[in-house]
């Protein structure tokens, strides 16, 4: 089959849990194949152009692909379509681990250099409600802002499901929509909001979280830290950044942009490491001395847990769209 075909299999399969995707594309591959030659007959070496005539008009009876992918889905996808739900899910999984680690270590860090005694009860009891309250706004945020997207660009599909497929769609209109290629540039916005967010940490006055009594609205970062740490920050940042502007051009992934990411996130988590081993990163109002020493170990810990957690889900999702 041509490339038309497995544009055309990737937006069906595209909408669909990564595990079931092989086979359901074998599967329509196999019916688009067997379509194609039952209409050819009995020609035994048929022009180019036929062929091409004739699997377009299968692919056109075969219909949207967004429609013909909820035929294989076993669940209702009413709140986010099918259209937002891949990329509905992967912001889920990347999403809210990470607010859950950004809170527990907020509400450490404060915890420590708001209590004069801490206790590991009143610790517990404030971070995991604290967290779990990020988390329920986090996936509320992300559910509407998603499900608003959605419907803006959805153009009245959800209605067509219970009566034929549309006969407004073709072929033609399927070069326009690369499953893939959306899902990635999605992805690729979604990193650079992140990665600007990260970069303006530094900057963040400590008045913004309610604590700016403790050291009269500065910065969480000791202003005597060199500023060669906060370059070297700042310009593995841009590097990442380059690396999201690629994929946000291209439309497209390949194994040596993920090979660079993993060589960056690594290299990253090795300087915040050294940074925060050797350095006293956080503002010394902040923290007391008995406390530096257990924030230090508990914020490398996390960057690590964080990077060998992306390095895994983006593989996972490399080879899942390969």
């Amino acid at each position: 089959m041509s490339a038309l075909t497995d544009i055309y299999v990737d937006n069906v399969v595209g909408h669909l849990h990564e595990n079931s995707r092989d086979d359901i594309a074998a599967e329509i591959r196999a019916t688009i194949n067997d379509m194609v030659e039952d209409r050819l007959g009995e020609i035994d070496h048929p022009a180019h152009d036929q062929t091409e005539k004739v699997e377009r008009e299968v692919l056109e009876e075969l219909g949207d692909p967004i429609l013909l992918s909820r035929e294989y889905t076993n669940s209702p996808q009413h709140l986010i379509g099918p259209d937002s739900y891949p990329l509905y899910i992967w912001s889920l999984r990347w999403v809210l681990p990470a607010v859950a680690i950004l809170s527990v270590l907020t509400n450490i860090i404060v915890h420590f250099a708001t209590t004069p005694e801490v206790h590991l009860g009143s610790l517990l009891g404030q971070t995991i409600g604290s967290t779990v309250t990020a988390l329920l706004i986090a996936f509320a945020v992300i559910t509407i802002l998603i499900g608003l997207g959605d419907r803006s660009l959805d153009g009245g599909t959800t209605q067509q499901l219970p009566g034929p497929r549309s006969k407004a769609w073709s072929v033609d209109d399927l070069h326009r929509k690369d499953v893939r290629g959306s899902q990635i540039r999605a992805e690729a916005v979604l990193n650079l909001i992140f990665l600007v967010l990260l970069a303006l940490i530094p900057l963040i006055p400590t008045s913004l979280v309610y604590v700016g009594h403790l050291n009269n609205g500065e910065t969480f970062i000791n202003p005597g830290l060199g500023s060669g740490w906060l370059l070297g920050y700042w310009a593995f940042l841009a590097l990442m950044a380059v690396i999201e502007v690629i994929k946000l051009v291209r439309s497209s992934t390949s194994a040596a942009l993920i090979i660079t990411g993993v060589v960056l996130d690594v290299a990253m988590a090795v300087f915040l490491t050294i940074a925060l081993l050797t350095q006293q990163v956080l503002h010394p109002d902040l923290t007391s001395a008995s406390g530096a020493e257990v924030q230090q170990i508990i914020t490398v810990i996390a960057i690590w847990a964080i990077v060998i957690w992306d390095q895994i889900s983006t593989w996972r999702a490399h080879r899942a769209n390969r």
